[in-house]
């Protein structure tokens, strides 16, 4: 059991505006080790959804930003793109995830679609139609 705690990480989730308000006693709970936002549930909070670039969703993000700092935790949240994650990093953030299994999957499936359209095009181009066998 000692050796299961020693691994286990205590990472509260912020995702409300209450939790960005509560955020610097959230952080100084002794076992707290990262902090995580949780960007959409936050912008759905604050009455932006998805407006990642509002000043209210900024302001909460440098709130939660210095909480972590001021308590030495680590902060995360999810990354949609290699620039995003880059981003993140610069602005302070140490803790990234990349993507997340559902938008993987549809743009793995949108990059194989395309390819297959791309591949006959030709195909409309010219009017030329497949030869079936008989």
């Amino acid at each position: 059991m000692r050796a299961a705690n020693r691994r286990t990480c205590v990472v509260p989730l912020i995702e409300t505006a209450e939790g960005v308000a509560n955020v610097d006693a959230i952080a100084a709970v002794k076992g707290v080790d990262m902090l995580w936002i949780g960007h959409f549930d936050l912008s759905a909070s604050l009455g932006i959804p998805g407006q990642f670039d509002h000043p209210d969703f900024k302001a909460a993000v440098r709130r939660v930003l210095r909480a972590s700092a001021k308590h030495d935790l680590s902060l995360g949240m999810i990354a949609g793109s290699a620039e995003h994650g880059l981003a993140l990093i610069k602005s302070g953030f140490n803790f990234i995830c990349y993507s997340g299994d559902v938008w993987l999957l549809r743009d793995s499936l949108r990059a194989g679609i395309e390819g297959m359209r791309a591949g006959v095009a030709w195909r409309r181009k010219t009017g030329t139609k497949r030869k079936r066998k008989t």
